[in-house]
């Protein structure tokens, strides 16, 4: 096991540059050493590069060499081709499917579904209108006399581009892809600004979630001091926007120029600011436990489909241990000191512009490649094991395929071997899922996976199989009624035929194969019957789908909520 304490006395400050490898001045010896390797060819953050090559001791690749690696870090997201092809020791740094958290659209969708059936538990995020879609219902909110706020931002950006506020419905183009949101006009203030904070947390598995929230983070400022939003500082970005990128070009930015001083500047660490909020009375530990379960409840809305992706890709992944993703959860703090979900950023920018970012950042990226177990003996272990695998088929001549309760017993031992690892392993993170006490997300998951199901047709498929099933064991059962139906009565004439005659006469050869070449045709034809049942059950239950999948009677995601169809599901605490 690797300890955290090791890396830490050898740890090294991030200047802003690192060597390559080939430029790297070291002696024949070390090279000689075994090692793994990080491919970064898809990455542009040099901090990554540092702390793989200076802090982990790692041979950085910048090549596509097929697939040697063992470790890949890319800044874009990841095909399941890519999962499909990687061995069983190797790790990406991203999930497929997070475009369903990611992309503004997508996490409005998600989010809004659970609040439709969880009204009171989904209520940590704005009130939100997918454009086009839901142009007419959003009109509507302008109709209703008190001029309201909103803020509007491409489904598909980052970084502040092409957001903007609005209190008129003529300044939106009805037929541009947006994702529109109640502007939160309360909020809370530090020396008189409004402010983010940028939490990192850390996926580590999809089934069960495994979810990891980093203890330091950033706190990025407004340039502007914040006055309600009107008609005359709408359009005052600096100051009713926090993204860093817009307000760094701001000539009122102050940058943070000493590491030692994280509470300086308009990008600050959540350490220093929740530590004087702490000292000025403000329950800290209450927000965070809050930040905490909006976290939670945000993946619930997606584990479906993120679990669907990683198992379709690596079914025989047991350990559930091939993808990690850091993520940027952007939260919003009201004047009631309670968070808001603003977006989740599924590739949160490493660029490292002051010491202030490259001492978090570094510490965040080291701490998470720990805390996956990203080393060399975990890698030997993996690949003895895998070879035992092949080397017993091999001996057998088959392979040997397990019981689902030899799965599940794989899977337990696998979870707890990681749970033991983890938790000596947490660096600055704090787990936050599974824990004993997390019984009540559960239900989520199971409602996000009704509508998962119904949305994608697994539901009806499934219908369709059970339905199949039926119907042969119902032509099993036929049979087998018909066979003892043969039976009996050949029985009964033989007991007749003793009772009167006191033996039994034997039929003629020819008429003992008439009887049999009936029964087989009897057979037959019952065969034939059965058979064309299930098909027209088959070919109905493909007609209700299709019917259901046009119409888009479960999810009517893309209709105005006036228009909406209502479906009865049941109560949650029932699901």
């Amino acid at each position: 096991m690797l300890s955290q304490k090791k890396y830490k006395e050898d740890d090294q400050n991030f200047q802003g540059y690192i060597k390559e490898n080939y430029d790297e001045d070291s002696d024949d010896q070390s090279r000689k050493k075994p090692t793994l390797i990080m491919n970064v060819q898809d990455t542009r953050y040099n901090i990554v590069k540092f702390v793989g090559q200076k802090i982990f001791k790692w041979k950085l690749q910048y090549e596509n060499d097929g697939n040697q690696w063992d470790i890949f870090w890319t800044d874009a997201s990841v095909q399941s081709e890519t999962l499909g092809k990687m061995q069983p020791h190797q790790k990406i740094n991203h999930f497929p499917g997070m475009f369903s958290l990611s992309r503004k659209n997508h996490l409005g969708k998600n989010l809004m579904k659970m609040k439709k059936q969880f009204p009171y538990e989904y209520k940590f995020f704005p009130k939100t209108w997918l454009l086009p879609t839901d142009y007419g219902e959003f009109r509507n909110q302008f109709m209703n006399g008190k001029t309201k706020t909103f803020i509007i931002k491409p489904e598909a950006s980052c970084q502040g581009r092409g957001i903007f506020l609005t209190k008129d419905i003529d300044d939106i183009d009805p037929n541009d892809h947006q994702v529109a949101q109640r502007y939160l006009d309360r909020p809370f203030l530090i020396e008189g600004l409004k402010f983010d904070l940028r939490v990192y947390v850390l996926l580590a598995g999809t089934d069960p979630m495994r979810i990891y929230v980093y203890q330091d983070g950033l706190v990025r400022f407004a340039t502007e001091p914040y006055v309600a939003p009107s008609f005359n500082n709408i359009d005052d970005v600096c100051m009713h926007l926090t993204n860093y990128a817009i307000n760094k070009g701001n000539p009122n930015f102050i940058f943070n120029n000493d590491a030692s001083k994280m509470d300086v500047g308009h990008k600050r660490s959540i350490k220093s600011v929740f530590g004087k909020l702490e000292e000025e009375g403000y329950n800290i530990l209450k927000l965070w436990q809050d930040i905490y379960k909006l976290i939670i409840k945000t993946f619930c809305s997606v584990q479906p489909i993120l679990r669907h992706h990683y198992k379709s890709c690596q079914p025989d992944n047991y350990a559930n241990n091939m993808c990690f993703e850091i993520l940027g959860f952007d939260v919003f703090v009201n004047n009631k000191f309670q968070p808001v979900l603003l977006e989740v950023n599924h590739t949160p920018s490493f660029t490292t512009d002051t010491p202030l970012d490259s001492l978090i950042k570094k510490n965040l990226i080291r701490d998470t490649l720990i805390l996956m177990n990203v080393n060399l003996k975990a890698k030997e272990q993996i690949i003895r094991s895998r070879k035992e695998q092949l080397k017993q088929r091999v001996l057998t001549g088959k392979y040997q395929k397990i019981s689902p309760e030899e799965k599940q017993a794989l899977i337990q031992k696998f979870q707890k071997l990681r749970d033991e690892y983890e938790d000596n392993n947490l660096g600055d993170f704090v787990k936050i899922y599974p824990l004993s006490d997390c019984g009540e997300y559960t239900r989520f998951i199971e409602f996000a996976t009704l509508m998962q199901d119904y949305w994608t047709g697994a539901k009806i498929n499934r219908n369709i199989k059970v339905e199949v099933n039926n119907v042969n064991k119902n032509n099993i059962h036929s049979v087998n009624n018909f066979q003892k139906q043969q039976r009996n009565s050949k029985k009964k004439e033989q007991e007749v035929l003793i009772n009167q005659h006191g033996f039994l006469n034997e039929e003629p050869e020819t008429q003992h194969y008439e009887k049999q070449a009936n029964t087989q045709n009897q057979f037959k034809r019952q065969q034939q019957l059965n058979m064309k049942e299930t098909q027209q059950q088959q070919l109905t239950m493909h007609h209700l789908q299709q019917k259901i999948l046009d119409q888009d009677v479960i999810t009517n995601e893309y209709q105005p909520a006036s228009s909406n169809k209502q479906l009865n599901f049941q109560n949650p605490q029932q699901i």
